[in-house]
């Protein structure tokens, strides 16, 4: 929802479990509803929360009259629906609920996969194994249908750091992001992708308000740090060689990690793969190959 400049805008939301009342209030071809937005000036559409498909929600954008409009039109047509199971935004976007990140389990190993590695000591992991992983590809799917669509609200000016956003990423697809700073004099936004990792910097015009119902699903990347992993020894920094083997030892399989302490704020962990019937340290590879040292070596 957002709040433009001009005028103040509200937003509706009526969870609306029965699919028959669904279909009247589209009606055939979209007639009732086109019918309902022209005569309200309301913006109206019906989308399913990502990680049930039990629950539909009607969206209602437009000023405080439009959007009351629009209520007064639906409760005509359906004398007997209950509209107190709605919610009302007229806040801009930053003061929206942001749902927990996906944390993870401090007292025991759990299984991950990275979908993406900064450094030799540092990446992103996914729990793909948790339950509501598998809502994420259903969102993907919502989020690309929604902004794939011309006139989605950009973001309002000046953006702070922690707004939830949606943003494109690099093959296409739109991923929900993070604002982690504001560049002003250029109007670039640092950004983080809260589900696949990542920071990237793109223009704020790149930017759209994301929908409440998208940030339903906890946050699924994990940030974290290779324990006890440092650079060679008389070397400030990794090599490119010891991300890119890193990247080689997590591609694409299952991987085990205990957290074992925290640093800066992320968890620090071990990290296992498997080779046939033995799992293999990778934080312990990336010393046996001679691209890292261990920490306590220094």
């Amino acid at each position: 929802m957002a709040r433009k400049k001009e005028m103040e805008n509200s937003q509706d939301k009526m969870q609306t479990p029965q699919k028959h009342l669904v279909g009247r209030l589209i009606g055939k071809q979209g007639k009732h509803i086109g019918f309902l937005k022209q005569l309200s000036g309301a913006k109206m559409y019906v989308s399913t929360l990502p990680y049930t498909h039990e629950l539909q929600i009607c969206h209602i954008e437009g000023t405080k009259v439009q959007v009351e409009n629009a209520l007064t039109l639906i409760r005509k047509k359906f004398k007997d629906l209950d509209l107190s199971n709605r919610r009302c935004h007229v806040q801009p976007l930053p003061s929206l609920p942001i749902t927990s990140w996906l944390l993870l389990p401090q007292d025991r190993p759990v299984e991950v996969i990275v979908p993406r590695v900064e450094a030799p000591n540092y990446l992103f992991v996914q729990q793909h194994t948790h339950p509501t992983y598998y809502a994420l590809r259903s969102l993907n799917e919502q989020m690309l249908f929604c902004y794939s669509y011309p006139g989605c609200p950009s973001l309002p000016t000046p953006v702070e750091a922690g707004v939830v956003c949606a943003a494109p990423s690099a093959d296409g697809a739109w991923w929900r992001a993070q604002v982690i700073q504001h560049y002003k004099d250029s109007d670039t936004v640092q950004i983080r992708y809260v589900d696949y990792g990542g920071y990237v910097t793109v223009n704020l015009s790149a930017l759209r308000q994301i929908r409440s119902d998208f940030v339903a699903l906890p946050f699924q990347g994990s940030e974290v740090m290779l324990e006890n992993i440092a650079p060679l020894p008389g070397k400030e920094e990794f090599s490119l060689e010891a991300k890119e083997a890193l990247e080689e030892l997590t591609q694409g399989v299952p991987l085990i990690i205990k957290v074992t302490g925290s640093q800066s704020g992320l968890p620090l962990v071990h990290m296992w793969r498997q080779a046939g019937e033995e799992m293999i340290s990778v934080n312990g590879l990336l010393v046996e190959r001679g691209l890292c040292s261990w920490l306590d070596s220094h």
